[in-house]
């Protein structure tokens, strides 16, 4: 699960170096970060109905070493073509290790034990991205930005032979390996239910992403930072969303998932409210800082919750269950991202006006009631 986030970050600090190998500018390496994140789409939509109708184990194995073949020619290459076309692959292959995760989850546990294990995926999530930079920037002390792409290449070689001697084969069931990947995809979405979570869980994504979208300019150009203090504060909504992450996996020893659920989303809802005050008062950063941290810190409980609600809705068609799961999260946070740096005005209105909207949202989508899947903890299959 981390080799797909993994590889958006790990190269950053060899950006400068690679554009100097290339000849091209900065802002020429840097459209391979869009390219990868087209990849990872494709590799989830594609390998999603892929993973129900044939071995599981087979389509990680086969992601793995498209990811570790691309990552060698991106090493090995010396056009900018080449790189923006083998990231795209690299993505994919990514993007189909990845889909498999959940259907693999939803095959061995239910219920709260479901939710935990989708809270250790989450926590992954934030933690292999975070980390990226700071492993890419090691390895470029040992020599040229071509090393970092031959890290990652043995990097998911190495777990595709741990996938090779753990994972225990599962084949699809004959008469669901004959359907087709539109009616696996139209099978998923006539489940409203289902796709009140998938939204409710992009809703709380595209917060996250209208954030770092303007990270930058919350924190350099409007409160004036240096990068290595802008670096220390960032982190901190990586903290804090390990924190929630980690008490929501022991809350869920007691509570049921759709509940805290609710209340994360509530309390997301809060802090949101609360950077409205800071902003209509022109707050200190320390104030502004601290109801960040609260608003993107909460998806440590949003993101495994509705995760496992949504994937306990199906038995079957997992895999593209799981693609649209994550196609939607990915897009939803671009679109809002991109929504907010088209509505930038020079103040912090536009982000806090979309996220407020997106919270809103989050709210009323949630199912309430009989809505709600009953998660059992009792309930165990594999």
């Amino acid at each position: 699960m981390a080799a797909g986030p993994f590889a958006v970050d790990a190269y950053l600090p060899g950006i400068p170096s690679m554009a100097e190998y290339l000849g091209v500018g900065i802002d020429s390496v840097a459209t391979t970060v869009s390219f990868y994140f087209v990849g990872m789409a494709l590799g989830q939509l594609i390998g999603g109905p892929l993973a129900d109708r044939f071995e599981k184990r087979t389509i990680i194995m086969s992601g793995l070493l498209l990811y570790a073949l691309s990552s060698v020619v991106i090493a090995s290459a010396s056009d900018l073509n080449v790189i923006q076309i083998s990231r795209i692959f690299q993505a994919i292959g990514g993007g189909f290790a990845g889909v498999c995760v959940a259907p693999l989850v939803r095959m061995r546990e239910s219920g709260n034990a479901a939710a935990k294990l989708f809270g250790l995926i989450a926590l992954i999530m934030v933690l292999a991205p975070a980390i990226a930079p700071s492993i890419g920037a090691l390895i470029l002390l040992t020599g040229q930005w071509q090393n970092i792409f031959y890290f990652t290449a043995g990097y998911a070689l190495f777990v595709a032979i741990l996938v090779a001697k753990s994972l225990p084969r599962c084949p699809a069931k004959t008469e669901q390996a004959k359907v087709s990947a539109y009616r696996r995809y139209m099978l998923v979405m006539k489940n409203t239910t289902a796709m009140r979570y998938l939204l409710v869980q992009a809703c709380g994504y595209s917060v996250m992403m209208v954030f770092i979208t303007n990270a930058s300019f919350i924190y350099q150009v409007q409160f004036g930072l240096s990068e290595q203090i802008f670096g220390l504060v960032f982190a901190a909504n990586t903290v804090m969303n390990i924190l929630v992450n980690r008490s929501n996996s022991t809350l869920l020893n007691r509570k049921p998932a759709h509940k805290l659920l609710r209340v994360a989303i509530l309390f997301q809802a809060f802090f949101v409210l609360l950077l409205i005050c800071f902003a209509a008062f022109d707050a200190s950063l320390y104030w502004f800082v601290f109801g960040i941290m609260g608003t993107v810190g909460m998806l440590g409980a949003i993101m495994p919750n509705a995760s496992a609600l949504y994937m306990s809705l199906f038995k079957e068609n997992t895999g593209a269950a799981s693609a649209l799961l994550g196609a939607g999260q990915f897009t939803g946070g671009a679109l809002m991202g991109g929504l907010t740096t088209q509505i930038y005005n020079g103040t912090l209105w536009p982000v806090v006006l979309v996220m407020v909207m997106l919270v809103i949202a989050a709210n009323i989508l949630l199912p309430k009631g009989k809505k709600a899947p009953a998660l059992d903890c009792a309930e165990h299959q594999g």
